[in-house]
């Protein structure tokens, strides 16, 4: 039987304090049908921000941890784990029969039927060899024509002037130099530019979607929730007793 209202856990996988605004989590489930909730949780203990892969080995036993706890509680229905880098992802779907996703395989997946050629845009040079790896193991190198970086921390993108210009280029030069013919923004803390940057881009003759990560996991979530899916058991086996 079809559950008509959905609650969804976002669990924000760094321990800074403020950053995640009311904008937000307003702009993540911008797309999410009326009876479908988010609740919100953050790890206690972790990285302050994932920009690294150091970051995401510290924060993910808390990510599970805190999955598992909620997820106790009963009436969870999908589980989003908040960033590109996917910290603790693989261990939560083993471990719950619930579909998880993370930020980076809900964006891909829907880029890859909007275009040819993918561009990722994300924060930092730190954050590109674990995006290159997690575009290894989603098998989309042919895809996927370039990722570029902002040159901000996580903890910058709250200056929203400089991250629509520094965004602004690197998508133009993603573009004209790289072929692209899809931008997908690689850090769910890049969030409620969609609109205006697609505006921009149409502006000088480039009809090219621009993808928010945030948006697409959280949609994705709740459409694969709504269909009664989870992670197979034959990729994601339940942890043996010990």
């Amino acid at each position: 039987m079809k559950k008509e209202k959905l609650t969804l856990l976002d669990i924000l996988p760094v321990t800074a304090e403020g950053i995640m605004t009311p904008e937000m989590t307003e702009d993540m489930a911008k797309y999410l049908t009326d009876g479908t909730q988010v609740i919100h949780r953050q790890i206690r203990e972790g990285a302050v921000t994932i920009e690294c892969e150091y970051d995401e080995v510290l924060s993910a036993p808390h990510v599970v941890s805190l999955a598992v706890e909620e997820a106790g509680k009963g009436g969870i229905d999908g589980i989003f784990v908040n960033c590109f880098g996917d910290p603790g992802v693989r261990a939560v779907r083993e471990k719950l029969k619930l579909p998880v996703f993370g930020g980076f395989e809900p964006a891909i997946y829907l880029a890859l039927g909007l275009g040819d050629t993918l561009g990722i845009v994300t924060v930092l040079k730190n954050v590109v060899p674990m995006i290159k790896g997690a575009i290894s193991r989603a098998g989309v190198e042919g895809r996927v024509a370039c990722v570029r970086t902002l040159d901000m921390p996580v903890i910058e993108l709250q200056n929203r002037e400089k991250l629509m210009a520094n965004l602004y280029n690197e998508c133009k030069k993603a573009i004209e130099e790289d072929g692209v013919s899809v931008i997908v923004l690689g850090c769910t803390g890049v969030v409620g530019v969609r609109d205006e940057m697609t505006r921009r881009l149409l502006d000088d003759g480039y009809d090219v979607p621009v993808m928010e990560a945030a948006q697409c996991a959280v949609t994705l979530t709740e459409l694969y929730a709504r269909m009664g899916f989870h992670q197979s058991r034959q990729t994601y086996m339940e942890p043996p007793e010990k």
